[in-house]
């Protein structure tokens, strides 16, 4: 039987398994062929970083002369290199290990304090972690910034061996040590590589070339989402295989069917031609004209199985898994959607699960991992009820969350029963709350709708996650302050979300369509050989991009993005949601308020650097979105910890030493008088809100939660390069 090995590339989510390679495995066994080996090299790669050989590769780098600059065809900006050298202070392997330890424990993690500590420890490591191959490529820990031609889908660049070498950079040791040796000793006959998002291509092709240079004869292929998106948005179908051409062959759209006819040829000796989702790379010869796409018939899934994913490594206290019932959009209508592959419409066919197999899934599910998230587009709401009605009178014992629709079906009644189902957050994108905006688009919903169904959720205890945009074409100021103002006014109706900005996609009905919404000259962005959006003219709402931009900074006080807790959909938002309900976000708006009775002590949460040159001040402004004004000339430049950099007056040092060892306020206050500050609360507050000082928690003295260390002695800090 042919042996496989499946992939999970950088850089992507580290706090939970993705579903898709589990998927596949599971149809596969369902049908008879032995399980895959799947390896999630993006948590294995980052756990590797801080262990005993990743460090001794880590402090060779950082010692070894390095040119920022030039790499391939590629060469950095002196400016942008400095500019992101900012934010990277001293790696510290040990205070990495007591984070990864605190977003594993199931207390620890909910103490918001804590919490906060430790994602900016991860954060502060990944910034090390990025000199090695380019700063600041990992933005909040796990974004990748790519360099501009990879993000704009250039094949030259992503062709450019070199480039992604160099973007690989920081995985090498753990390529070369530990994962190449795994897949040659494996005697796999098919690798296979799953990429799911734009942010992991680079280092997918990368892995693709490693392998294929150790391992010749082995049949790799790759699938995902974003392999689909190449197919579907290249300027011309030959370079789809210049991008991909270390494989023998990618799956466009849906893989179950085609990974077991790819099984199946290869155990038989053939080459897999009989599946329309399968294109063979061109070396294999013209092929026969097959049909467009194949979708899956959902009746033939069985319950995915998730037991092979490392989950002791996921950066979490809890088991979080997605769960896919349904397939497409049954609404359909939406004129920016852009997703799946038919060429008739914005979505792929809808198809629903009945509710007796989502029972059978869930109740199996459930006793591996009480957290389920449905992974779907959305689910229609009488199959939600009926499925929540079985739920509540079988006694399963999980907790849910969806996309759902804002349908005026939701009453206070269904809400309540959703709750008792287990139903813990749901999301919604209501996308503007102009009507005219909202009839462009083809939503089919109302403001006042949308509200009343919010609240009948935020009633039962269900959290409710927004998501919207501004920019669509032809919206005025006017009509985007409408969004701005509808989540201003009801902030009591939603926990977390907001709103971001329009990005045309080539397959949409605007894009399909242009003289219907206003733009005109629509173009790929300058070498944009399989960009994934379109650039266009629109005279209005360019008008009132930057003032409308400004609006929207009242709608966030500031929590973390993706993966981390306060973006949308993520394992560690959901958490929080199951433990402080629809308050959640509340409560962690009060760590960064003083109270009556603190008396806690706080520390200071980073250090001064020397201050940069105002050239590169004004480029780390236009990299990291910071207003000018924030940047005043003559202050001292402050580096918190997570990297994020800050220009104080000078009087802020002396006030920020009383902190330099864990302190009171009021131990602090006792000495304050010197600097002659009259209102402390109020400095204090600042302090606090700006996250400059911090509550005090303990690094945990735990040798287990610390991981292996090199002669029992804890690694020193290594020593980062500093801004050109």
């Amino acid at each position: 039987m042919t042996k496989a090995a499946l992939l999970y590339p950088p850089i992507t989510d580290p706090t939970s398994g993705y579903h898709s390679l589990s998927y596949i495995d599971s149809y596969a066994r369902a049908q008879g062929h032995p399980a895959a080996d799947l390896i999630d090299v993006n948590i294995e790669a980052f756990h590797h970083s801080f262990s005993e050989a990743g460090l001794a590769w880590l402090d060779q780098e950082l010692a070894a002369p390095r040119d920022h600059l030039g790499h391939g065809a590629y060469r950095l900006d002196k400016d942008v290199v400095s500019a992101h050298l900012l934010r990277v202070g001293t790696p510290d392997p040990q205070r990495t290990r007591a984070a990864v330890a605190t977003l594993q424990d199931p207390e620890r993690f909910y103490d918001y304090g804590q919490y906060q500590q430790a994602v900016d420890s991860i954060v502060a490591w990944m910034n090390c972690l990025a000199t090695t191959g380019f700063p600041g490529q990992f933005r909040d820990g796990f974004h990748l910034e790519a360099p501009p031609p990879l993000a704009v889908g250039s094949v030259r660049a992503l062709t450019d061996l070199a480039l992604l070498e160099r973007l690989n950079r920081p995985y090498q040791s753990y390529y070369e040590t530990v994962l190449l040796p795994r897949l040659a000793r494996g005697g796999y006959d098919v690798i296979g590589i799953n990429i799911t998002y734009q942010w992991q291509l680079p280092f997918a092709l990368w892995l693709a070339h490693l392998v294929r240079t150790r391992m010749p004869d082995v049949f790799l292929v790759a699938g995902g989402t974003e392999v689909s998106d190449v197919w579907k948005v290249a300027a011309e179908r030959r370079m789809v295989f210049q991008v991909f051409d270390d494989l023998d062959a990618i799956v466009v759209g849906e893989g179950e069917t085609a990974y077991v006819e790819l099984l199946e040829a290869i155990d038989a000796g053939r080459v897999p031609v009989g599946h329309p989702n399968i294109r063979l790379h061109p070396k294999y010869g013209a092929m026969r004209p097959l049909p467009l796409l194949h979708y899956e018939k959902l009746a033939t899934v069985p319950t995915p199985d998730f037991s092979g994913l490392p989950w002791d490594l996921y950066l979490s206290p809890e088991r979080f898994v997605y769960y896919s019932p349904s397939r497409g959009c049954y609404w359909n209508k939406c004129t920016f959607c852009d997703y799946g592959l038919n060429t008739d419409g914005p979505t792929s066919p809808w198809r629903q699960d009945t509710v007796d197999t989502m029972i059978r899934d869930v109740t199996e599910l459930s006793t591996f991992a009480t957290f389920i998230y449905f992974s779907v587009d959305v689910l229609a709401p009488a199959t939600i009820l009926r499925f929540a009605e079985q739920v509540v009178e079988r006694g399963i014992d999980l907790r849910w969350g969806a996309e759902i629709r804002l349908e005026k079906y939701w009453s206070d009644e269904r809400c309540a029963l959703l709750k008792r189902s287990g139903c813990t957050a749901i999301s919604v994108g209501f996308e503007s709350a102009n009507q005219r905006v909202l009839d462009l688009i083809d939503k089919g919903t109302r403001p006042a709708q949308v509200k009343q169904t919010i609240t009948a959720m935020t009633n039962a205890g269900i959290g409710v996650q927004m998501m919207g945009f501004t920019g669509f074409p032809t919206e005025t100021r006017e009509e985007a302050l409408d969004s701005i103002d509808f989540l201003l006014d009801n902030r009591d109706l939603w926990t977390f979300g907001g709103l971001g900005d329009f990005v045309l996609t080539p397959g949409a009905i605007v894009a399909k369509q242009p003289d219907r919404f206003g733009i005109s000259n629509l173009r790929r962005p300058p070498g944009g050989d399989v960009a994934p959006f379109l650039l266009y003219d629109e005279p209005i709402t360019e008008a009132a991009h930057e003032e409308v931009g400004e609006a929207k900074k009242r709608l966030n006080r500031g929590h973390y993005d993706r993966p981390w807790l306060g973006a949308v959909d993520t394992p560690h938002t959901f958490f929080y949601h199951d433990r402080f309900g629809t308050a959640v976000r509340d409560n962690l708006d009060r760590d960064r308020d003083l109270h009556d009775d603190e008396d806690g002590a706080f520390v200071v949460n980073g250090e001064f650097i020397a201050t940069p040159d105002p050239a590169v001040l004004s480029r780390y402004c236009d990299l990291y979105g910071v207003p000018r004004q924030d940047f005043p000339s003559g202050r001292l430049t402050f580096r918190r910890d997570d990297g994020r950099i800050f220009l104080l007056p000078a009087a802020t040092r002396l006030l920020l030493k009383l902190f330099a060892q864990p302190a009171t306020l009021t131990e602090a206050r006792s000495h304050a008088w010197i600097l002659g500050t009259a209102d402390t609360g109020r400095t204090w507050q600042i302090l606090v809100r700006l996250r400059l000082i911090r509550r005090h928690v303990a690094v945990p003295d735990d040798p287990a939660a610390e991981g292996p260390v090199p002669d029992g002695r804890m690694p020193e800090p290594l020593a980062c390069p500093a801004p050109a």
